[in-house]
């Protein structure tokens, strides 16, 4: 690199920081625009990128040129050993479109949000799958997701990730309130259903004691409905205590009630343990299937379950749930039967494209 114009004297830190000063001569500019200054690689990089942005045509030109003749290797190696700025990752990744280079860029720690949030809009390949998995640096900087859904080239693999991850972080707080407003809804309800069974017992015990008319056999069964309104508001209770990992062995393992709360979760982790239950009946899988607060992932695991969307019963509640994504129910509606397909026509809480496909098939079976 040494030319016989090239400055010698100075020490090479020095010489770095002149290079870098607004009132550095423009020989030394251009030497360093051009590679010609006689110091180490990594100052040697230093200098090309501080007069990468020179307000001297000829200069910035230069150092453009040279950046177009190095090596991606030696990029990576400035990279990973230079011990980088940000200001200096930010300037060497507007110089370069590598893939393997902008890959290196973005896992960099010392890379600056700015830099992230530009890239992400454009980069494809192995940098977008860099920013998709890197977690920690989409949490922090959650306009990196907002850039990489805009970015015309992610993938359909990138695109759903992003999608989990700004579900289960970014919207879990609202899905939390809806979540807790529905509980107390329930709560309410049972208590409601409590205060009038207990007023039903004292009616029945009035009337076994009286000799009335009122069979025992159903004061008997009102008290047991009773007791059972009454724990369930307690089973609510314990199971809003327990860890995901504790919600997911009782999905498994636990009783019909157990599992009608657990459906609902927050996490979906639990949601989708409770439909992997060996003690799971029809008839609750037909339940969840009205459920309007669930997440979209239970009814896809239902409707994905051939043992389960086989049943007519089963399909007619997903069709006619407006909480169920259009993609499950539409392929469901020419399987259902003619009062069936009319009532959904009628429907006006269904989708205007849910009732415009049962009004189109309900036509072709007439005809």
């Amino acid at each position: 690199m040494a030319d016989t114009d090239t400055p010698t004297s100075a020490d090479p830190q020095d010489l770095v920081s002149i290079v870098r000063s607004a009132d550095a001569p423009r020989d030394l500019r251009l030497f360093a625009a051009r590679g010609l200054l006689p110091l180490e690689r990594d100052d040697w990089m230093r200098a090309l990128l501080a007069v990468s942005g020179d307000p001297d045509p000829e200069v910035a030109g230069s150092a453009v040129q040279t950046f177009a003749h190095l090596p991606p290797d030696d990029l990576v190696r400035f990279l990973e050993w230079g011990r980088p700025t940000t200001e200096e990752i930010e300037t060497l990744s507007r110089h370069s479109d590598d893939h393997f280079v902008l890959e290196r860029v973005i896992r960099h720690r010392g890379t600056g949000d700015a830099t992230l949030l530009r890239l992400a809009a454009t980069v494809t390949g192995a940098p977008q799958d860099a920013l998709v998995v890197n977690q920690v640096r989409l949490l922090r900087q959650p306009a990196l997701i907002e850039a990489l859904l805009a970015n015309p080239g992610l993938v359909d693999d990138g695109r759903r990730r992003l999608r989990e991850l700004n579900e289960e972080f970014f919207e879990k707080v609202e899905r939390r309130r809806e979540q807790e407003r529905l509980r107390r809804e329930e709560e309410e309800r049972l208590a409601r259903e409590e205060a009038e069974g207990i007023v039903f017992a004292d009616a029945a015990d009035a009337a076994e004691t009286a000799g009335g008319e009122l069979d025992l056999g159903e004061a008997a069964s009102a008290q047991a409905e009773d007791f059972n309104s009454a724990s369930l508001a307690q089973v609510y209770r314990r199971i809003a205590a327990m860890t995901v990992k504790e919600k997911v062995d009782l999905a498994q393992k636990g009783t019909k009630e157990e599992r009608r709360i657990l459906i609902g979760d927050i996490n979906k982790l639990v949601s989708l343990a409770v439909l992997k239950c060996e003690s799971l009946a029809q008839a609750e899988i037909e339940t969840f299937c009205s459920m309007r607060h669930l997440h979209t992932e239970v009814f896809r695991e239902i409707a994905t379950t051939r043992e389960w969307i086989k049943k007519p019963k089963i399909q007619i509640a997903l069709v006619s749930n407006p909480a169920v994504p259009l993609n499950v129910t539409l392929p469901l509606i020419k399987f259902l039967g003619m009062r069936d397909l009319r009532n959904i026509t009628r429907d006006r809480n269904l989708p205007e494209a849910v009732r415009t496909a049962a009004r189109k098939i309900l036509l072709e079976k007439r005809g």
